[in-house]
């Protein structure tokens, strides 16, 4: 079984920056960053999905029409319960929750079974936080300037587990396009 969720990247440059940012606090924290090429902002989480169902899930994927996606990360918080540090936008994104809405809606309508959780915009920084050093900090801390991230495409990525732990790869990509009237 593949492991698979729709996501959207920051760019490269970007995610470095981010990490940058956070370096004081993860230090403070005693913890390292996640890889930069596993910063993600997760759409909807498909889950455990049987290689043979691969390609009809790319081709639910390929018919979403969305516009692309602006958000801005201006906090840094801590989230008690999974342990980790997170970049989070204090303000959504309409198109971003739009295009989580529609991945979740068709992939249901093709017979999968998503994770029906509501889109909250976030990149998790690192991971397996103690609790006891996270309680000395005030949350949220706000980032400013804020980190601005725009997608002109979502992806599917694969998680798999590494001997540092997850490693996602990207399966594939779509581009989203701007809506115009005629």
């Amino acid at each position: 079984m593949l492991r698979l969720f729709f996501a959207l990247q920051p760019s490269a440059t970007v995610a470095a920056q981010l990490l940058d940012a956070a370096a004081p606090l993860l230090a403070e924290l005693q913890v390292p960053p996640v890889p930069v090429g596993n910063l993600h902002a997760t759409l909807c989480f498909m889950g455990a999905v049987a290689p043979e169902r691969l390609d009809h899930l790319r081709a639910v994927a390929a018919a979403i029409r969305a516009r692309p996606v602006e958000l801005e990360f201006d906090e840094f918080d801590y989230w008690h319960k999974p342990r980790v540090l997170c970049a989070c936008a204090s303000h959504e994104s309409d198109a971003a929750a739009s295009l989580a809405v529609a991945l979740r809606e068709a992939t249901v309508a093709a017979g999968f079974a998503p994770d029906v959780k509501i889109f909250r915009a976030h990149l998790t920084l690192a991971r397996k936080i103690r609790p006891v050093l996270a309680e000395k900090i005030s949350w949220p801390r706000k980032i400013s300037p804020g980190f601005v991230v725009r997608c002109e495409n979502f992806v599917l990525m694969e998680s798999r587990r590494g001997e540092q732990g997850s490693i996602y790869s990207v399966v594939d990509s779509w581009h989203l396009y701007e809506k115009h009237e005629n």
